[in-house]
């Protein structure tokens, strides 16, 4: 028998590996490209008390129209000079206007079931309740121009829901009727009865269907009408009209101008104009003068920290300017003519025409608020929205139409005005804008808005 012996032997050996690790510098700037204006704003507050080699430099423009400001204001729309913390109240994305007494009281009830940095959102979410008292924006569309996670929105939008009225920030009638029945404590059978129809048949109530109602609930005709009878005396379909402002909601602060030029649309970072910084040229003195070890390389570090700061400003400003840029280029007719021109567009597709990664251009919109040239100011998400579009069609449809129509009907006019939508897709959209079925349309044409319900 042959014995075989094996030897193991073990050695270490150093391979060359190449890794991508981002660095310090690249963090900060993809940090700081992140943050909304208003949190810029306290970035730069800290930087400026912490190193006295940084200055900011007077100057900036109107908050509201994108111009220069004199020393006593802006010439162009008469608004007095603010700062954007100012503007911001503090923790927030928009210019405090004066609110209605109601809605100052509602913010006050919200205050102590929000959390740190929550308040901005709830300002947003009252700002945006329209006539009715119905949300007049989505949970995606809210965190895009304040720059949170959904999550966050969707908290505090449970908050309002529960703190306000009854039916208050609401998106359709049909949450708006939920919303109240949640509240109601009485009624019974018929409650219960009407929060089924309600949650599924709304528009066969609305249309007066009360015998196939019966039938598909397996209850008595009676039991539908005592429903009924308690949708119309005890539910409101425009809980808001106490809450309607009698001065307007507050605006957006643009961060992005785009101007109708001789040459075309042009775009102008406002953003930059706001925080002019500068190296101090004492400090530039200071390090050429004799001085001791220490404190050489001190004014050398603060130096060195404020080029730093000014070039990840540059970097951010840089990377915001060519995205919109890029998508100016791709929305000419949204910028002119409004949202029924908008394109289809992906973050993806902005970020190879820019030549960036695609988290850098959801970095770059998120929170950034545009100025276009009919002075109304929209968020950058906006650009890539999908439902804007055949949602302003509809809207222009409902409120031209000579006689109601149904949602099959309006779907062949989208399609005729090229967009192309199913008939349930109509019937969300149009529940979205808070408009009733067609036959609920038709049968409370005269009727009172209380029995429209």
């Amino acid at each position: 028998m042959v014995g075989v012996h094996i030897t193991q032997r073990h050695a270490l050996q150093t391979l060359p590996q190449l890794t991508l690790r981002p660095s310090p510098a690249l963090i900060t700037a993809t940090a700081l490209l992140a943050l909304p204006s208003f949190e810029l704003e306290q970035a730069v507050a800290r930087e400026l008390a912490d190193n006295p080699a940084l200055e900011r430099v007077d100057g900036g423009v109107c908050h509201r129209c994108g111009r220069s400001l004199a020393a006593t204001g802006c010439h162009a729309c008469e608004r007095p000079r603010r700062s954007l913390s100012a503007a911001a109240g503090g923790d927030g994305a928009a210019e405090p206007a004066a609110r209605p007494a109601p809605a100052e009281a509602l913010l006050g009830e919200l205050a102590p079931l929000l959390g740190r940095g929550e308040r901005a959102v709830a300002v947003y979410l009252l700002g945006s309740l329209d006539e009715r008292g119905f949300l007049d924006t989505t949970v995606e569309e809210a965190a895009a121009v304040l720059a949170v996670e959904p999550r966050v929105v969707a908290r505090v939008l449970g908050c309002l829901q529960t703190t306000a009225p009854a039916g208050i920030a609401a998106r359709d009638l049909r949450e708006c009727l939920l919303l109240q029945l949640e509240r109601c404590q009485d009624g019974g059978r018929a409650r219960e009865l009407a929060r089924r129809i309600i949650a599924d048949h709304l528009p066969l109530l609305g249309g007066g269907r009360y015998g196939e109602l019966a039938r598909l609930l397996g209850v008595d005709r009676a039991d539908v009408l005592a429903a009924r009878d308690f949708v119309r005396a005890r539910l409101q379909p425009r809980p808001g009209l106490g809450l309607a402002p009698a001065t307007p909601v507050p605006a957006l602060v643009p961060d992005i101008a785009i101007r109708e030029t001789d040459d075309g649309l042009a775009v102008e970072l406002l953003e930059r104009d706001r925080f002019r910084l500068v190296v101090s040229p004492a400090y530039e003195q200071a390090a050429a003068a004799p001085l001791g070890q220490p404190e050489r390389e001190a004014i050398r570090r603060q130096l060195l920290a404020a080029r730093e700061f000014i070039d990840w400003l540059e970097r951010r400003w840089r990377t915001m300017a060519g995205v919109a840029e890029a998508v100016v280029r791709r929305q000419p007719g949204f910028v002119r003519c409004g949202i029924r021109h908008l394109r289809p567009l992906t973050r993806a597709e902005i970020a190879t025409a820019v030549g960036v990664h695609e988290s850098t251009v959801s970095r770059a919109v998120a929170g950034r608020n545009v100025l276009l040239p009919s002075g109304r100011v929209v968020p950058l998400a906006r650009f890539f929205d999908r439902s804007g579009a055949p949602q302003d069609a509809l809207a222009e449809l409902l409120a031209a139409e000579a006689h109601p129509k149904s949602d099959a009907e309006l779907a062949e006019d989208l399609a005729a005005l090229g967009f192309v939508l199913a008939r349930r897709t109509v019937a969300k959209y149009r529940e979205r804008l808070g408009v009733l079925p067609s036959a609920q349309r038709r049968s409370a044409k005269d009727a009172s808005p209380a029995r429209s319900a």
